[in-house]
């Protein structure tokens, strides 16, 4: 299978991901808190697993590898046998050849020797056939081996009938009838008796007797004449032929080809091209669907499997996707591959039962594979994956994880679609469910920042106006909420997802520090040892110093604390020793620490690249304790494969099978604070309009309810909505029974509890006044 559709494999399956609760770390003397395991979700595209011939006994196939491999071929008896068929050349029906059909027999070429051995898989017993000179192989059933010869230029001039007597090859020829000459690849159906094969103009097809060497002539009735793209089946009953683009198939009898034909109506569709088979008196309808590309990806998993009634009558689904080939069993019915989707897969015998109806039979199951996880995001207890090919096309999936008590993860959902390859779409979380990450647009050649919140919502911004390399994609550096930092070198800039009028640019940058938290950008004036946040709402600036003499580089914000680093990550080769550390902004101390990171609530989380181990230093005290390894973890090029919940705690890492592992880290989180709201203090009451108040906080909360009252009076109580580390609710302006409240000023009051238990409940107040509006 190409390499893109593997990548490309999202119908999109949004169910619970298996949740396996264990030992956080892989150091046996090391105890710490549980540890959340969440398997690679299954890859949309099933397994390939093609099949090449059917007997009585058994069928070829050849399965797709999961390590990029060659496949083998299989030979697979009814009774779960299986046996590799070596030196098998066998290629696919209407493709150069059509080898094995019709018996348990297939033809294994001896090198170039021209000798053939008709060989059985079952039992290992084979014979030798010789293939004169001057004949070319485009068929095989059983024991007899159909050649094809050429005139003297090189057209199609008989078909040869070759069998095995006494140990001497018996050939037979054929001639094609008067005014015809056979296709170059003339075999389209058989089995070990008979033989459908092509003339160079499709308006005929002919009958061919494997015993005899007669030849039938059959009027096709296609509707143009064309015989490559002309297919067919053959049961133990009927004949059945069928050519592109049509609508309906032909259908004769066995006994009487040349007889009274049958339509058969046939399900087509613009993806892919319409495949028959026979059972009993059903005509079996499959789609080989086209080849996936980027631009193409694979939308279905398969094309439904149908039935229809020879004698009329509607078609039934048999399978609601399958694979586009069909293997017709000799002595009756035919083996499919297909299922429900990639979880369901598996190879089915279709078998006619006592009543005249169809049965399906699972010979063998075809796992599925696991999908391409290339990216991964923590904030606000919402995990987001960057997944290539768990839907149709890359997506980000989201799940929420709670990590209080014994670890656990809700549903998948997908958030939005993804760029694909692994520069670019790397995500991070804004804490309130939304997920923001670059793509590039290929017609003006920027980066655009993207932003998808969890309503569906998506804003795009162009950052720079300017030309940038299709392999950069690694400009997205901080997200919180509505705001998004962006840039490289010594350039940043802040963008406003929600600012009015529409996503924009708020703030340039000449330096690579710049970090958010809430509504606050953490950056430097340049001045050294000094850093600032200045308010994003409303433009007020607050100066500290951390003591040092270098100008920083590089800073991180969580809360209370501040980390700030004069090297940074845009210096290459610079001082390892150069000053760096952690400010708290509660009691103006500042923090050594004894290797850099990645802030969290209290913590740092170094990835060692050489020693390929993740590690958490411990700070909340005040005094940073020695770093404990929490996971053992190789670096990877261009893609994110952990990160740290800055809105509450918690490490997520992804290891190279794509399973991802969550842990708490131990370290107590600060109180639960707002950082940032968006609250309108006027409500213009009108049909369809409410009042949609949002309050971003530091961490998740859990309980949260929102009371309105006139004075003392309560008029409404809602539960507010949580969406990672925020809070959301919807008010109309009426009472609970939907009576409107009257116009005025009323007090609202907003209370939660902390979801990991650690400290104070919030309560937030303020007012909104309520207008009628028109």
């Amino acid at each position: 299978m190409p390499d893109f559709s593997r990548r490309l494999a999202l119908v999109l399956t949004v169910a619970a991901v298996p949740v396996l609760a264990g030992p956080p770390i892989a150091h046996a003397e090391d105890t710490g808190p549980a540890e959340l395991v969440l398997t690679a979700p299954a890859r949309y595209e099933p397994v390939e697993d093609v099949l090449y011939a059917a007997g009585d006994n058994g069928y070829l196939h050849r399965r797709e590898t999961t390590d990029g491999s060659t496949a083998s071929y299989q030979w697979r008896g009814y009774d779960g046998t299986e046996r590799t068929v070596e030196n098998f050349t066998g290629t696919l029906p209407d493709q150069q050849g059509y080898y094995g059909a019709g018996t348990d027999i297939l033809p294994v070429p001896i090198g170039a020797s021209g000798v053939v051995q008709l060989r059985d898989p079952a039992t290992g017993e084979s014979t030798s056939l010789t293939v004169p000179e001057g004949q070319s192989t485009v068929g095989s059933f059983g024991t007899t081996v159909l050649t094809i010869s050429f005139n003297d230029v090189w057209q199609a001039d008989k078909l040869h009938i070759l069998r095995v007597q006494d140990g001497v090859t018996v050939d037979t020829p054929v001639d094609p009838p008067e005014g015809e000459r056979f296709d170059r690849y003339p075999v389209v159906a058989g089995d070990g008796q008979l033989a459908v094969v092509r003339f160079i103009h499709g308006r005929t097809l002919g009958i061919l007797d494997l015993a005899t060497g007669a030849l039938t002539p059959v009027s096709s009735r296609v509707a143009v004449d064309q015989s490559w793209n002309i297919q067919a089946a053959v049961s133990p009953t009927h004949i059945a032929w069928y050519q592109a683009g049509m609508t309906q198939a032909r259908v004769v009898r066995r006994d009487d080809p040349a007889g009274a034909q049958t339509s058969v109506a046939v399900p087509t569709s613009d993806e892919g091209t319409s495949v028959v088979g026979l059972a009993g008196d059903w005509l079996l309808t499959s789609e080989r669907l086209k080849p996936a590309t980027v631009q193409n990806p694979p939308l279905r998993q398969g094309s439904p499997l149908k039935a229809t009634p020879l004698g009329g009558g509607s078609p039934v689904t048999l399978l609601a996707a399958a694979q586009g080939d069909l293997a017709q069993i000799p002595g009756g019915g035919a083996i499919a591959v297909g299922g429900a989707g990639a979880g369901d897969w598996a190879v089915r015998r279709i078998e006619v039962a006592a009543d005249g109806g169809l049965t399906l039979r699972t010979l063998s199951a075809v796992p599925a594979v696991p999908a391409t996880v290339r990216g991964i995001a923590l904030a606000g207890g919402q995990l987001v994956t960057k997944e290539e090919d768990s839907a149709p096309r890359p997506a980000y999936q989201t799940r929420k994880v709670t990590l209080t008590g014994t670890p656990s993860a809700g549903e998948r959902s997908q958030v939005t679609t993804a760029p694909l390859g692994d520069s670019y779409g790397q995500p991070l979380g804004g804490g309130d469910g939304s997920v923001v990450h670059v793509r590039y647009d290929e017609a003006t050649q920027r980066d655009v920042l993207v932003r998808a919140t969890a309503a569906g919502a998506r804003t795009e911004v162009v950052p720079f106006d300017r030309a940038a390399p299709s392999t950069s994609g690694r400009g997205l550096r901080d997200a919180a909420g509505r705001y998004a930092v962006y840039g490289g070198g010594d350039e940043r800039v802040v963008v406003d997802f929600e600012a009015p009028g529409g996503g924009t640019v708020v703030q340039r940058l000449s330096t690579p520090a710049a970090a958010l938290w809430g509504s606050e950008l953490w950056t430097t004036d340049g001045t050294g040892g000094r850093i600032e946040a200045r308010d994003l709402a409303t433009g007020t600036v607050t100066s500290y110093s951390v003591g040092a003499s270098c100008v920083i580089r590089d800073i991180q914000a969580v809360g209370r604390w501040v980390y700030w680093d004069c090297l940074g990550q845009d210096i290459v080769g610079g001082d390892e020793s150069t000053p760096f550390g952690v400010y708290d902004l509660k009691t103006g101390a500042n923090i050594t620490l004894p290797e850099r990171g990645e802030l969290g609530d209290g913590f740092v989380v170094n990835h060692d690249t050489t020693a390929a181990q993740l590690r958490l230093t411990d700070f909340h005290t005040g005094t940073a304790a020695a770093p404990r390894p929490l996971t053992d973890l190789p670096a990877v090029s261009n893609w994110k494969n952990h990160d740290v919940d800055k809105f509450g705690g918690g490490v997520a890492w992804l290891d190279a099978s794509g399973t991802a592992h969550v842990v708490p880290t131990g370290v107590p989180t600060e109180p639960l604070t707002a950082t940032a709201t968006s609250v309108d203090t006027g409500y213009a009451r009108s049909a369809g309009a409410t009042w949609n108040p949002v309050w971003r906080l530091s961490k998740p909360a859990a309980g949260a309810q929102l009371v309105i009252k006139d004075k003392k009076k309560i008029v409404r109580t809602l539960d507010a909505t949580a969406l990672g580390a925020a809070l959301t609710a919807r008010w109309d302006g009426t009472l609970a029974d939907g009576t409107p409240v009257a116009a005025g000023t009323y007090t609202w009051q907003l209370t939660a509890g902390p979801e990991d238990g650690t400290g104070a409940a919030l309560a937030l107040t303020g007012t909104v006044t309520v207008t009628d509006g028109s």
